[in-house]
């Protein structure tokens, strides 16, 4: 059964490469569970047999409440030598940062010297300089994380129940004895959590893992196990 399994998904994966259109939106129903050991009910979700969600070793848990720290990355460069380098910041992420705020730089710190709006169309709305603990040589690249305090609990989640798709994000909830692909909206990421704010309550019951393999015994419930053509 789980080579079976396997070989299915494998087979799936590879025809999810040269398929053009999209499958994150299913319209048909599928009453019957085929031989993947899955079902599909519109509107239900997708319903696996015990042996089926044991061979993927399918886990599930409650959406709870966390204080996630924020925190976000960007790439920095040293225009000259010295112990300057800047990168961009979006409009939300300078909002939350300030002159003087430390700054993770890998093995070694470093601080805020100063944020500037773009003065034109550029990789992000705010330039940020940061000041480095050591000289680094003229055309150094560095990583900078920019980590925050935590704030108030907020509906939180592994983030390794998202599923990203071209078509959003989205989780798999249980609804009765299906799970339903369900959309959401992230926040903040801290660590292996990452804030939901809208699409869950807290409470609700949601796939942990895999959610890519039952992600794709629905595609191939809904195709009758049969891989796309798309003429190329």
């Amino acid at each position: 059964m789980k080579l079976f399994l396997v070989l299915s998904l494998a087979i799936i994966a590879t025809s999810l490469t040269s398929c053009s259109e999209s499958s994150a939106s299913p319209t048909t129903e599928h009453a019957a569970a085929p031989e993947n050991g899955a079902q599909y009910k519109e509107g239900k979700g997708v319903a696996l047999t015990a042996l089926m969600a044991q061979s993927i070793r399918l886990q599930t848990a409650e959406v709870a409440e966390e204080k996630i720290a924020p925190a976000f990355t960007i790439t920095l460069q040293a225009m000259q030598a010295g112990t300057e380098a800047s990168g961009w910041l979006t409009a939300d992420q300078a909002a939350r940062v300030r002159p003087g705020m430390e700054v993770s730089l890998g093995t070694t710190k470093g601080s805020v010297l100063r944020i500037e709006k773009a003065a034109y169309v550029t990789l992000g709305d705010f330039e940020v300089t940061v000041q480095t603990s050591a000289p680094i040589e003229a055309g150094s690249a560095l990583t900078a994380t920019f980590q925050f305090p935590a704030g108030d609990a907020v509906t939180a989640i592994p983030v390794k129940a998202l599923l990203t798709t071209a078509e959003g994000t989205f989780v798999y909830a249980k609804n009765d004895e299906f799970y339903l692909r369900t959309a959401v909206k992230v926040g903040s990421r801290s660590g292996e959590h990452v804030e939901i704010t809208d699409g869950l309550y807290t409470g609700d019951e949601i796939v942990t893992t895999p959610v890519m393999a039952l992600w794709l015994a629905e595609l191939q419930v809904l195709r009758g196990g049969k891989a796309c053509t798309c003429g190329h």
